[in-house]
């Protein structure tokens, strides 16, 4: 458990042995990777983008044990209806007391006995949501993706949450170009737009960290401004040129 944004975004979860026993691994890679969810807090409670892997499922119960007060309402928001993202959810409303469940896309949340609340954002459009009294957000539903997906914006800090994108923070240059295949259909594709989108996300907001859903994250208004234009720059190149 770390903070992203001191005092208000905490990243937890833990790391992976990341081989080809990982679906999003390139081949030949051997190490360890982060996997992470996010914890921001507000002045009347606290709301935790994603909620892990099972792995990690009894480290992000302790680590939530530390930062949240008894009894301290607790909201939950998915970036994706993936199981890396939701399959903690029954175990922390065992442990917590959360109050709704946001989500996007048709597929259903898991058992929740939580409300539960579906939100439709336009891809290339962002949505600012009151999620927990005292936290507003900016869904951001970029067209970087392949099922329904949201990044999450918090206005007061500058923290980007940006779900499985940017996720090639603590690799070498080469690996985190590698980690585009999960991509193939981009060689095939105009691919301006969606990297237009990246730009204007950043150019349009004040980041000044990045969370991914893996990997390390990246903090510094500039640092972020730079991965992006990287990230764009190499998706324009394995589009029609």
């Amino acid at each position: 458990m770390e903070g992203l944004l001191t005092g208000r975004i905490y990243r937890l979860g833990g790391d992976i042995e990341l081989d080809e026993r990982v679906s999003w691994c390139p081949p030949g890679i051997r190490r360890t990777q982060a996997v992470n969810c996010y914890l921001i807090k507000g002045p009347s409670g606290s709301v935790l983008v994603d909620t892990g892997v099972r792995l990690h499922q009894a480290d992000i119960i302790e680590q939530l044990d530390r930062l949240l007060s008894p009894g301290e309402p607790l909201s939950i928001v998915l970036t994706r209806t993936e199981m890396e993202c939701c399959l903690n959810i029954p175990a922390i409303e065992e442990r917590f007391t959360v109050g709704s469940v946001w989500y996007t896309g048709g597929i259903t949340v898991p058992r929740s006995k939580a409300e539960s609340k579906r939100i439709a954002v336009d891809p290339g459009s962002s949505m600012r949501v009151k999620v927990m009294d005292g936290v507003v957000v900016e869904l951001v539903s970029p067209l970087l993706r392949l099922l329904p997906t949201l990044w999450v914006f918090d206005p007061e800090s500058g923290g980007l949450l940006t779900s499985d994108a940017f996720t090639h923070g603590g690799s070498a240059v080469p690996e985190a170009r590698e980690g585009l295949r999960k991509f193939r259909w981009f060689s095939g594709a105009d691919t301006g737009p969606i990297a237009r989108n990246i730009r204007d996300i950043f150019r349009n907001r004040d980041v000044r960290a990045v969370g991914p859903s893996y990997g390390t994250p990246f903090g510094g208004t500039d640092m972020c401004l730079d991965q992006a234009g990287e990230l764009a720059r190499a998706i324009e190149e394995m589009g029609i040129q």
